[in-house]
C-alpha cells in the first residue's frame, strides 16, 4: 500500500509538467515567440522557468486591426 503514494506523485508531477508544456507551446505561438525556447526554459527552469514566463511574456499578437475611418481620411 505504501508503494502506491510514490506512484501517484509521480504520475501527477508528471501529468502537471506536461500539461505546462503543452500550455506553454500554444501560448508562445499566440505571442509569436518560438515554442522551442520557452518550453526548453520551463523544462530546465520548472517551476521559476515557467513562473518567469507568466510575468515577462510579450503581449498576444492581434491578426486583424480594428478599422479606424480617420486613418482613411489622413491620406
Amino acid at each position: 500500500m505504501s508503494a502506491i503514494i510514490p506512484v501517484v506523485l509521480l504520475i501527477l508531477g508528471t501529468a502537471i509538467v506536461v500539461l505546462a508544456i503543452n500550455w506553454c507551446i500554444a501560448d508562445a505561438r499566440m505571442r509569436g515567440k518560438s515554442p522551442f525556447f520557452v518550453v526548453v526554459a520551463v523544462i530546465f527552469f520548472f517551476p521559476w522557468g515557467w513562473i518567469a514566463w507568466l510575468i515577462f511574456r510579450p503581449p498576444p499578437i492581434t491578426t486583424q486591426e480594428p478599422f479606424d475611418i480617420n486613418q482613411l481620411r489622413k491620406q
